[in-house]
């Protein structure tokens, strides 16, 4: 069914925009809960020292066998050291790979080189963006309505 200018019905074409917006927020807030979940490991070679990081907290957990403590400080300084970078980088690979499954293989992934950074940038985008969607949701709806399509 065609409407009298030979267009789509107005009715599918609101409801399209909406499901499409819908989508888009759906994405962005399953990509955020997805990011803010993400932990970046490391371990030492004997299993001694271990570390978990997040986009929020870089050093989030510390695992020290008592064994460990018997190395110089400035060994284990120099481990720990080694093992929160390696963990940092286990969360940037994280990240890509979340962002990759997605978005795609040309997806933001290329810019993310700070996890924090992007964790953060992503909320602000997703409340700069949700209200406005919401309220244009919103308005479509009471549109179609009011159509009566």
């Amino acid at each position: 069914m065609t409407a009298p200018n030979g267009n789509a019905p107005t009715g599918d074409v609101m409801a399209q925009l909406m499901e499409r917006m819908r989508e888009q927020l759906s994405r962005g807030e399953e990509l955020r809960t997805r990011l803010a979940g993400l932990t970046g490991r490391a371990e030492s070679e004997d299993g001694l020292v271990r570390v978990t990081c997040t986009a929020e907290d870089p050093a989030h957990e510390l695992h020290l066998d008592p064994r460990a403590l018997r190395l110089p400080a400035t060994d284990l300084a120099e481990l720990i050291a080694d093992l929160l970078r390696k963990a940092r980088a286990d969360l940037q690979r994280e990240t890509s790979e979340a962002l990759r499954e997605l978005t795609g293989p040309a997806g933001p992934e290329a810019l993310v080189h700070d996890p924090a950074a992007a964790q953060a940038k992503l909320a602000q985008l997703n409340d700069l963006v949700s209200g406005p969607l919401r309220e244009s949701t919103q308005m479509l709806e009471r549109l179609r309505r009011q159509l009566g399509v």
